[in-house]
């Protein structure tokens, strides 16, 4: 019998800055500097050498000055130094600014932010081999930005969990490349709604420490606006088997309710695609891609397409995701005694116009066995309206874990469901037949045998516009149809084990 799935993710906290023994810091003056500005004024914390700037000590710019770097630079860090931005840091190159350690051996403790320097942007800027940039409470832009092989400790002391560690704001991420860093690409932590935009950015083979963290691993957002991850591309590295791909979780049980959008990702070679985890979380999971993230084979500890865990106040609703390639497609479990997360994954009933179903769920198992769908909860489940790489019923139902395999779970209500790719335009000599088409305010459907049989009609956008159940006569059915505007449309039939798709034309 199969076991329950274990995900656990790391708790995520926004640890103290390192302390260093001596430091500069601009007077507060208001003063706006550009690099040399600022070595002439540090007295040998900053100084320019051969095709470089050398920052030799930390140092810190104060609440109302501003450091504007708006030409290509290499800029390197000592030992254990922090550049400590309280005011506004403004990196706008024509090309890139690199902030690098002056010794590769030897990573410099990063770059820190703090919430007094809201309106700071960075273009075109490189953070490497240091402890990461960290973002606190300040609404800051990073755009064709470059976070690559920075490290989590220093020495024996932990720096972060994470290459961009944001906490308390609502940061816009865009274009930007997180590659080969200690633990996730971004962070956040569970005690300080964090709500970051991170769009068309790339995710590649992070969590090189290879323990138990998502490339992107946030906590709980702001109430206020939600969590929004789209376009994204997350690819782990194969010869580790550790690192998730993205993550959302509230592990503290905070009463707001967290609002995440996951859409238009691309999320292969993990250990688990996406997971939800915790209460009082919504979440909008659509038109991802999400495959092969089977790179830990141990299949009681992750290999979820999709996990989604917690109890009856985390909801949400997953549409138009393809998931192939997985140890399991979804997952679904509980926390404690009651119910579980309560998550669509189709309901042709429902006004949610997001609610539509259209996963192709399809090739995910292991052991030998299809797993697609594993509802380990006792509770029933929507997921009408997809495609299971199958057009036989019976088949569909061996590849999902639910009430007809375990009394004490939830029914998985798949039917009715699409025809699979690749045999939408195949027909049989026993298939049903459609006439008259083109057809007016009715059509005559030619079924096998006497059994019921189910019509979905959808219009050329992909709406469902109808959905109703015929009885033959005589070998026949016809639909009525008054109401269709004139154009054309695609009809699903499913009768029995048995589907028929095809074109209709209404004029």
């Amino acid at each position: 019998m199969k076991q329950k799935l274990l995900l656990l993710m790391a708790a995520v906290y926004l640890l103290p800055m390192w302390h260093a023994h001596a430091q500069y810091s601009t007077p507060g003056t208001g003063q706006r500097y550009t690099l040399t500005q600022l070595a002439a004024a540090s007295g040998g914390y900053v100084t320019r050498t051969a095709g470089a700037w050398l920052i030799n000590d930390t140092i810190r710019l104060a609440a109302t000055d501003t450091l504007r770097i708006n030409t290509n630079e290499l800029i390197r860090a000592a030992d254990r130094v922090q550049v400590l931005i309280d005011g506004v840091l403004q990196v706008t190159p024509p090309d890139s600014v690199v902030f690098t350690a002056q010794n590769a051996g030897a990573p410099w403790v990063g770059l820190s932010l703090s919430g007094t320097s809201t309106g700071s942007v960075l273009r075109h800027t490189v953070v490497e081999r240091s402890g990461g940039l960290r973002v606190l409470d300040a609404n800051v832009e990073l755009t064709d930005c470059v976070l690559r092989y920075n490290v989590s400790t220093i020495g024996t002391r932990l720096i972060n969990s994470g290459a961009l560690s944001l906490s308390g704001n609502r940061a816009l991420i865009q274009r930007c490349r997180f590659v080969r860093n200690a633990r996730a690409g971004i962070n956040s932590p569970s005690n300080r709604p964090t709500s970051p935009i991170i769009e068309d950015c790339t995710f590649l083979e992070n969590d090189t420490e290879n323990g138990n963290y998502p490339q992107i691993n946030l906590g709980t957002g702001n109430p206020t606006f939600p969590i929004q991850i789209e376009g994204c591309t997350v690819i782990g590295n194969p010869a580790t088997n550790m690192a998730g791909g993205i993550g959302v979780s509230n592990l503290l049980g905070g009463t707001a309710v967290t609002t995440v959008i996951i859409r238009r990702n691309t999320v292969r070679n993990n250990r688990y695609g996406i997971a939800v985890i915790g209460a009082n979380i919504t979440s909008y999971v659509t038109g991802n891609v999400v495959e092969n993230n089977n790179t830990n084979p141990n299949a009681q500890t992750g290999g979820s397409g999709l996990n989604f865990q917690g109890n009856q106040t985390q909801t949400g609703v997953v549409s138009r995701n393809v998931l192939r390639g997985n140890l399991w497609g979804v997952t679904l479990l509980r926390t404690g005694t009651a119910g579980g997360p309560v998550v669509s994954f189709g309901n042709i009933s429902s006004r949610d116009t997001t609610d539509v179903g259209l996963n192709r769920l399809a090739g995910n198992g292991n052991g030998g066995q299809t797993y697609d769908f594993y509802n380990n909860t006792p509770d029933a489940v929507k997921a009408e309206n997809n495609d299971w790489g199958t057009a036989t019923a019976s088949l569909i139902e061996a590849h999902i874990f639910h009430q007809p395999d375990q009394a004490n779970l939830g029914l998985v209500d798949f039917q009715p469901f699409r025809q699979p790719l690749g045999t939408h335009n195949r027909r049989s000599a026993a298939a049903p037949s459609v006439y008259p088409n083109p057809a007016h305010a009715a059509v005559t459907f030619k079924l096998i045998g006497a059994s019921p049989a189910r019509v979905l009609l959808h219009d050329a956008a992909g709406h469902l516009v109808l959905n109703e159940l015929l009885q033959p006569l005589g070998g026949q059915a016809v639909l009525r149809a008054p109401q269709l505007r004139p154009g054309l449309y695609w009809y699903q039939l499913t009768q029995a084990d048995v589907v028929s798709t095809g074109k209709l034309m209404i004029e």
